[in-house]
């Protein structure tokens, strides 16, 4: 009765500043008895996450860094309250794209063991979301430290990880991880893996869903492809190629 009288009373003059709040504080105390529903803010990042999949446009590396790890900790208080199971798995899912997006950029900047610390922490995250494909674009990402770093042996074996994880379905992921095991195997003289790994990467590109061909840093189009090929293809058996081979 005392409630029902305060609220006529707020609302006598219409929605008023204090009435809108007594409205709240009536929703708020029901609304927290509920089973927990998606929060609002995990809309927000997951659609941030895929923004900053498109790389730099013309920012700087730190710029785009500051914003990645402002939007990594804002998923810290939704991570620490209990969560229906499908809606912690895309929490996960979207911090292990972050994490493993902050470490495409601390590797740009040169910080390669900070680079390495945040693809463990993305890696975690990936194996919480219960998502094979992002566990393994995490670790053929990875693999890219390694090989440009000039330990190609730690990188193939980084990138046959992420192989057996993502499987035969013509995913991004499985394609990165193809080409960059490819990429490593050259490196390391080893041309028949290499070989094989470029017939694989090949095959999967051509069969990418048209979803997983944008130029990002989560999928992984034709642009990529060709610069992949640039970079692992020594002459004496890059002419080796599959007939339409794109």
């Amino acid at each position: 009765m005392k409630r029902r009288n305060l609220l006529r009373g707020a609302l006598a003059a219409g929605l008023t500043a204090p009435a809108l709040a007594a409205l709240t504080a009536a929703r708020t105390d029901v609304d927290q008895t509920l089973s927990p529903d998606t929060p609002q803010d995990l809309a927000d990042l997951e659609a941030a996450a895929e923004s900053y999949g498109y790389g730099y446009h013309g920012q700087t590396p730190t710029r785009v860094l500051a914003d990645l790890v402002t939007d990594f900790a804002a998923l810290r208080p939704l991570l620490t309250v209990p969560q229906p199971a499908p809606v912690r798995a895309r929490l996960c899912r979207t911090a292990g794209q972050m994490a493993g997006m902050t470490a495409i950029v601390l590797h740009d900047l040169g910080s390669r063991k900070e680079s390495r610390a945040w693809f463990a922490t993305a890696a975690r995250a990936a194996a919480e979301s219960g998502d094979p494909q992002l566990r393994a674009w995490v670790l053929a990402r990875e693999a890219m430290v390694p090989l440009n770093y000039g330990a190609p042996r730690a990188a193939a074996s980084l990138a046959d990880q992420a192989r057996r994880i993502a499987g035969t379905r013509p995913t991004a992921a499985a394609t990165l991880a193809a080409a960059v095991a490819a990429r490593a195997y050259a490196l390391n003289h080893q041309s028949e893996q290499a070989r094989q790994a470029l017939a694989n990467a090949d095959a999967l590109v051509e069969r990418l869903p048209e979803g997983e061909r944008s130029d990002t840093w989560l999928t992984y189009g034709e642009q990529k492809h060709h610069v992949h090929l640039s970079h692992r293809c020594p002459r004496r058996w890059c002419r080796w190629r599959p007939a339409g081979a794109g």
